[in-house]
């Protein structure tokens, strides 16, 4: 029973509803509640009450409680006042303003015509001078007698159904020119369908968002007429607009049955480009389908068949299918059929006869009748064998009372019964008969059910009926039709098969066992080939399906030449790859059959006998190939299918691709001429796989290690054959030396004709041009950076390096696009990881001859940062960001696919170089790293657990309201997060008053740092502490005041960031306080000897870098690294997930296992209380 029918209705006035609108609203309501009020009414949670009277009731359901409100508006003397109650309690609650909304927005007779349905208005509205009366022809709104007195104002309100109300006036003399205003932010629009439910196919929303910028305001229709932003052809998004019926919703209804609308308005949406499904899937246009669809003959209503899983069909003029997993929208050809009305069940037959335990008959068998294929024979004849008679519950099926076997008593009449034909199925596979070993066999069965969803029974089956479920649940029988059956059985006959039995296994409950199909005599292989070449197309014409299992004996093609592959160039940076094998003389593509193996997952899904590899080719015969080739080019090919592009037997591949012909180098059989440039290509990547060294030339200062020699000759391998890659090198071995090196040899050798563009972190711009004067003084340097930037733009011509930031290229990404750059470097290239940033954008628009990225940590937390980064090196080498993420990033970080990580690397390793300090830099210190458990006081750890058991319930209310993952409520979990970590540091850096009790609680960790500084200071350790908090460095900065210890400080606050550096590496102050964002990188310190992380942070690699900043080439002492850690808090969980969040990137380089991001259990471990044992 709905809450309308148990609501106490009181006494109605009987009079006509009182229009009011939303002006009303924000009289009572405000904005937070209105808010609140319409999400309720977007997501669905309000149910409105039967129209007519005086009152809006409804029906209003949230946070799984059902409440019943009313509304009642009055008219005042100066204004609506809304009567209303709601059963929550309160007196203005978003229920009400809920109900108000949806009444306002379906029912037309409680909406009052007023200027707010006419524009978005957002200042304050001064009425025009009042121009002379315009005769206004009547309306038939105008002419009703319910309709409210017009509102006294020069504006007359007209409400069409699509164009807003036009305005009349008299001629006017021209007033003065308006100020220019100001220009408006350029936005574009975003359409997004989202499913709609009962008579409502979809819904449509629409959101502007601002250029640069993700975020995105929600708009109504009626905006986009107002207000079509600039960036886009407002024209067709007006047009749209006015289809939608140009309303004030944000959230459209398109009904079921809109007709003609419905096509313009989805090939409109499409023709923009900016469609897309509620999950952010971009939607194109798709080819259209056939789809059969079948008639309820009771509902009339349609079952379509074969559509994609979760799709949605829209029905216009024509039906249209909305397939979110493809990200397409296609026309759907709906092939309807009749399904006859379910037939009277005629009086079942009596049970068949239990069979007696009598001897069997002597009469001879028809034609049909299976003779035995296993066991004695006796005088060479084989016979039937003995049925034993199974139980009588399992023998027999009684049709008592009309019942159908399979439903329930009673339940007969409302299941549909029909005729249908049913399609042959022919499995060919084989047997194992205890005389003739293995043995070909047919075995025949009928498919009583639809595409998709298969009935099958077998000739033996005892059943009358084929029992059918569809999609719908709906249960159809169907009546076999014993004359096909017959007919199929009998044409087997005449092709020559004989039938037999397979023996059951002992005790089997069908001691008939099953019918197969043979064909006998000494010319059997024949037989079968013939049955294979002439008989099956024959077959699968009338329409039977033939299947082939994979244990089929049939013949067996050996080429008589081995697998070859050729390469031809194809000019413009691609190559021709061509696999094929000689048959019978004559040369056979085999790139489409491998391309099939390819996509049904690679030989597992063949047989592999004797090294060769059985694949079954379309006319049923067996290719047998060698498998280890097969195996070594499918792992090409699965590479090269994705970014090459098919053209006839051969694939054209892009030559960056060509470092996977390395693997079958020895499978290249012809050459010449026409191979010259991959040919070439293929020896300089085969050379460098023999690591080598380049000597710096003459103009480089300084000396380079054998290692950095090395990277030398790669960089300049990778421009000599026009590709880009990856310097990876640990923090602090001489990435910047190796760059400057690299850049001085285009100079030495006259290939720098334009200036190279190094594009680097603000902090590094003094790194940059101090290490170019040390090792490349003739090199002139010019720096973009600051508020003077402009003026040295006429510098560019004459330089050799432009050092500039990230932010300057964005800002300026018109500007320095303009110029042709011989090569540009991003240094920390992991400043891109975020594909859609406006820096990332703007760098990957800048024309350059070559490209370079420079990171210690090209993956800090994700392989879409690494996609990113080749994006901007070279598009389309991982293929575009949505097959990444299937092919690699999927697999390798959800599922651990140790596999896929190795293709993935072994995809980027010509074009990605690192070498650990491990590996390369010998004469480093050794580094000790000490982990400081620290134990919280008692008023410390209470105020702990309090915020961890609020924070805790906090993140699962957010989880369990929204009913998504941890990605839709990072918010609440970085909240909870932070507030933690903030409470072990110092309570005093938890802003909220309450929290704090009034009073400042001590902090543990605080105190263990100030006594461990006391210690070290006089023993001339040189210490760096880092913190997250700059709030936290200047509590520190209390303590050391206090103590008499001088220090210097870094923070994203500090303009002169060399003076600090100076006076630490020079020995003035003992300590150098420093936030992990500000000196986390780009700092040489080595005159420190002692690392203190104050907080840790999950990301390990970010602590690393910090470490670095002292353990790094130059060091001539060991170095302490302390991390201070608060025991049996979210620090000590955090150091413990630090294990699995640190092996992200080593695996994606390296190559070495993979850890998945945090999900729900880390969280419960993180939130969890103190004595909690860690995720192993």
């Amino acid at each position: 029973m709905s809450l309308f029918d148990a609501l106490p209705r009181g006494p109605s006035s009987g009079g006509a509803a009182v229009p009011f609108g939303q002006e009303d609203l924000t009289r009572v309501f405000d904005a937070k509640t209105l808010q609140r009020g319409r999400t309720l009414m977007m997501t669905g949670a309000v149910t409105l009450g039967p129209p007519g009277g005086d009152r809006i009731e409804a029906e209003v359901s949230d946070l799984g409680r059902r409440l019943s409100v009313t509304v009642t508006p009055v008219q005042g003397k100066r204004s609506i006042v809304l009567d209303r109650s709601c059963s929550c309690g309160r007196n203005a609650c978003a229920h009400m303003a809920a109900a108000a909304m949806l009444a306002l927005e379906s029912r037309p007779e409680w909406r009052r015509a007023s200027l707010f349905d006419v524009a978005d208005v957002k200042a304050p509205l001064v009425p025009p001078p009042p121009p002379p009366p315009v005769p206004v022809a009547p309306t038939p709104a105008a002419a009703a007698p319910s309709a409210p007195p017009a509102p006294k104002a020069p504006l007359t309100l007209v409400r069409p159904p699509v164009p807003p109300p036009i305005r009349s006036v008299a001629p006017q003399p021209p007033p003065p020119p308006p100020p220019a205003p100001k220009p408006e932010p350029v936005r574009s629009l975003r359409w997004t369908l989202e499913p709609g439910q009962g008579d409502v196919a979809c819904y449509i929303l629409v959101e502007f968002v601002a250029e640069g910028s993700a975020d995105a305001s929600p708009a109504s229709p009626r905006d986009v007429l107002a207000k079509a932003p600039r960036s886009v052809d407002g024209d067709a998004d007006r047009a749209i607009a006015r289809l939608l019926g140009g309303g004030g919703t944000e959230r459209t209804p398109v009904a079921k049955s809109r007709g003609e609308a419905v096509d313009r308005l989805l090939r409109r949406l499409l023709s923009t480009g900016r469609l897309r499904w509620r999950d952010g899937t971009p939607l194109a246009e798709g080819p259209g389908r056939t789809v059969r669809a079948f008639r309820d003959p009771a509902t009339r209503k349609l079952r379509p068949t074969g559509l994609p899983e979760r799709s949605v069909l829209v029905k216009g003029q024509s039906y249209w299918c909305v397939d979110s997993a493809s990200g397409t929208v296609f026309p759907v050809d709906l092939q309807v059929v009749e399904v006859p009305k379910a037939k009277p069940v005629p009086a079942a037959p009596p049970p068949p006869p239990v069979p007696s335990k009598s001897p069997p008959s002597k009469s001879p068998p028809s034609k049909s009748t299976p003779s035995r294929l296993f066991g004695p024979s006796r005088g060479g004849v084989a016979s039937m064998p003995r049925i034993t008679p199974p139980p009588p519950s399992i023998a027999t099926s009684s049709f008592r009372d009309n019942a159908i076997p399979g439903v329930r008593s009673g339940a007969a009449d409302a299941a549909a019964i029909v005729e249908r034909s049913p399609r042959i199925i022919a499995r060919l596979g084989r047997v194992v008969t205890p005389a003739d070993g293995l043995v070909d066999v047919l075995r025949l069965s009928f498919d009583y059910g639809e595409p998709g969803r298969a009935v099958e029974i077998e000739p033996d089956d005892q059943r009358q009926f084929a029992r059918y479920e569809d999609d719908f649940g709906d249960v159809t029988f169907v009546r076999r039709d014993k004359a096909d059956e017959q007919a199929a059985l009998d044409r087997l006959s005449g092709l020559g098969f004989a039938q037999a039995r397979i023996e059951p296994p002992k005790g089997a409950l069908n001691a008939r066992g099953s019918r197969v199909h043979w064909l006998t005599g000494r010319d059997v292989e024949e037989r079968w080939q013939h049955f294979l070449t002439n008989e099956v197309p024959a077959l699968t014409k009338a329409g039977w399906i033939m299947e082939v299992g994979a244990d089929f004996g049939t013949k067996v093609i050996e080429p008589g030449a081995e697998v070859e592959v050729a390469v031809r160039d194809a000019g413009d940076g691609w190559f021709d790859l061509d696999v094929g094998v000689e048959i019978d003389g004559e040369r056979q593509p085999l790139l489409p059959i491998l391309a099939r193996l390819v996509e049904k997952g690679g030989l597992s899904t063949t047989r592999v006998i004797d090294g060769r590899a059985h694949i079954v080719l379309d006319d049923g015969n067996v290719l047998a190939l060698p498998a280890e080739r097969i195996e070594r080019l499918l792992s090409v090919l699965e590479a090269m299918l994705d970014s090459g592009r098919s053209s006839g037997d051969r694939l054209k591949v892009p030559l960056a691709e060509a470092d996977s012909l390395l693997d079958i180098d020895d499978l290249i059989a012809r050459r010449g001429d026409e191979t010259a440039q991959i040919d070439g290509y293929l020896q300089r990547l085969r050379a460098d796989e023999m690591p080598g060294d380049m000597t710096p030339p003459p103009g480089f200062r300084g000396e380079l290690r054998d290692y950095q020699r090395g990277g030398l000759a790669w960089m300049q391998s990778l421009r000599a054959n026009n590709v880009a890659g990856i310097l990876a090198d640990d923090m602090g071995l001489g990435k910047t030396a190796q760059t400057l090196a690299h850049i001085a040899m285009e100079e030495h050798e006259g290939r720098l004709t334009e200036p190279c563009l190094v594009v680097v972190p603000t902090s590094l711009v003094p790194n940059w041009v101090a290490e170019s004067e040390r090792f490349t003084p003739h090199l002139r340097v010019v720096v973009l950076h600051g508020v003077d930037r402009h003026g040295k733009l006429s510098e560019i011509d004459r330089a050799h390096i432009v050092v500039t930031t990230y932010g300057v290229v964005a800002r300026d990404v018109d500007l320095l696009k303009r110029l042709t750059w011989h090569m540009i470097v991003l240094d920390e290239a992991q400043a891109i990881k975020n594909p859609d940033g406006k820096a990332t954008r703007a760098v990957a628009a800048l024309p350059a001859r070559h490209r370079l990225c420079l990171s210690g940590t090209p993956v800090e937390n994700n392989l879409g940062e690494l996609w990113s980064q080749f994006a901007f090196l070279m598009p389309g080498l991982l293929g575009d960001r949505k097959d990444f993420g299937k092919r690699y990033r999927v697999p390798i970080e959800k599922r651990g696919d140790n596999t896929r990580a190795n293709l993935l690397m072994r995809r980027i390793r010509p074009f990605l170089l690192r070498r650990t300090k491990e590996a390369v830099a010998k004469e480093l210190p050794p580094k000790t790293e000490v982990v400081v458990r620290i134990d919280l006081e008692r008023d410390q750890r209470d105020l702990y657990e309090t915020i961890r058991l609020s924070v805790n319930e906090t993140v699962r209310a957010a989880l369990a309201a929204s009913g998504k993952g941890l990605g839709q409520n990072a918010i609440a979990v970085i909240d909870a997060l932070l507030k933690l970590r903030q409470v072990c540091c110092d309570p005093r850096l938890l802003k909220s008053i309450a929290a704090l009790g009034g009073k400042a609680r001590p902090s543990a960790k605080l105190h263990a740092l100030t006594e461990m500084v006391k210690e070290m200071v006089p023993e001339g350790r040189r210490i760096l502490i880092f913190s997250q908090f700059t709030t936290m460095l200047d509590l520190i900065k209390l303590e050391l005041e206090k103590a008499h210890i001088p220090y210097v400080e870094l923070t994203g606050r500090t303009l002169d960031r060399a003076e600090p550096v100076n006076r630490f590496q020079n020995r003035e102050v003992p300590v150098f306080l420093i936030s992990l964002k500000a000196g986390g990188r780009g700092l040489n310190l080595t005159a420190a000897d002692t690392v203190i992380h104050y907080d840790p942070w999950w990301n390990p690699a970010a602590e690393d870098q910090a470490t670095d900043r002292a353990y790094r080439i130059g060091q001539d002492k060991p170095v302490f690294v302390y991390k201070l850690i608060a025991a049996n808090t979210v620090e000590e969980r955090i150091l413990d997930l630090q294990r699995r969040k640190g092996s992200l990137s080593a695996a994606t380089i390296e190559g070495k296992g993979l850890v998945s991001a945090l999900d729900g259990g880390d969280i419960d471990y993180l939130l969890g209380d103190g004595e909690e044992d860690g995720e192993e």
